[in-house]
């Protein structure tokens, strides 16, 4: 195999690897929006002075009662704000915007490379192919 050859085969490697990142990235926004939308319709469905379940591990609940329409968020790691159930909803929303514009993003670039990687390997099977009639025309040439 000559130096070209192995060049785009390696290329074609990257490429694939590339592909795959983006590929769990996105599975990756998708669940975080997932996670946040259902955040947002389980804050709509609360009001204040009323008893609800509050989810603290998996398939662990506690029994709570509501007191305002408060709740902490996250601005930072390990900093909480205490803002309304409307604003903790709209920052939500901001925030599904933000992964919706990743998302497209990340599938925009997920579909430039996969052609890229349709055309690379074209390109290295037509190379392969010229290769391989090559050792044939050789070898013919040599029984002669």
């Amino acid at each position: 195999m000559d130096e070209n050859l192995r060049q785009k085969a390696m290329a074609l490697e990257i490429f694939n690897q590339q592909l795959q990142m983006i590929q769990s990235e996105i599975t990756s926004i998708r669940a975080l929006k997932s996670e946040i939308l259902n955040s947002i319709e389980t804050i709509e469905n609360i009001n204040a002075n009323e008893e609800t379940l509050i989810p603290v591990g998996p398939g662990v609940f506690l029994k709570a009662k509501i007191v305002d329409d408060k709740a902490l968020i996250g601005v930072k790691s390990d900093i909480y704000v205490e803002k309304s159930f409307k604003e903790v909803i709209e920052d939500l929303k901001k925030s599904v915007d933000d992964l919706d514009k990743a998302e497209k993003e990340g599938l925009k670039k997920a579909e430039e490379l996969s052609k890229a990687i349709a055309n690379l390997r074209r390109e290295l099977q037509l190379e392969m192919q010229k290769v391989q009639q090559k050792e044939q025309e050789n070898k013919k040439n040599e029984e002669n």
